[in-house]
């Protein structure tokens, strides 16, 4: 019995990791794909992202490749204890990427990220990502997927 309960467990743990990453792939964020498009030679990046796209095409060189390789989202509400702004709310998606630039031999790990609030306001940051964090995330899932249906497997078989 709790051979099934760490499976289902397991498999809940799989699909909320993997599952946001498969919906950013199949519906792509409109404004990190501009980002993306800006980064590249001769594209052009939104109003609101040109400080930052233009401040990575400096550092880097244009950007030659992109592959995603995970996504993340989550929000936030702050409240004004003295009670003169109210609440607030803020919304961050961001975008993993492999990527090569022109003026960096080996390719990066970068993350694009969105951030809104409730007033329409966004901003956004492109930063290095350590690779290990991304995979590790992804691998440990997997792994104690793979380890609960081993335990399960051995426990029905009685031999």
């Amino acid at each position: 019995m709790y051979a099934i309960v760490l499976v289902v467990l397991s498999a809940i743990s799989l699909g909320a990791t993997f599952l946001p990453f498969f919906v950013s792939l199949l519906l792509p964020n409109p404004d990190i794909k501009q980002v993306v498009n800006g980064l590249r030679e001769g594209g052009i990046a939104s109003m609101d992202s040109e400080s930052v796209v233009d401040a990575a095409k400096t550092a880097l060189g244009p950007l030659t490749r992109a592959i995603q390789i995970g996504s993340s989202g989550g929000g936030s509400t702050t409240f004004d204890l003295s009670g003169t702004h109210g609440r607030t709310s803020m919304w961050q998606t961001a975008y993993i990427y492999i990527a090569w630039f022109q003026k960096h031999p080996a390719p990066m790990t970068v993350a694009i990220t969105l951030y809104t609030n409730d007033r329409g306001q966004k901003a956004y940051g492109i930063n290095q990502v350590n690779p290990v964090s991304v995979g590790g995330l992804y691998a440990i899932t997997v792994l104690f997927f793979s380890v609960s249906l081993f335990l399960v497997r051995k426990r029905e078989n009685p031999t």
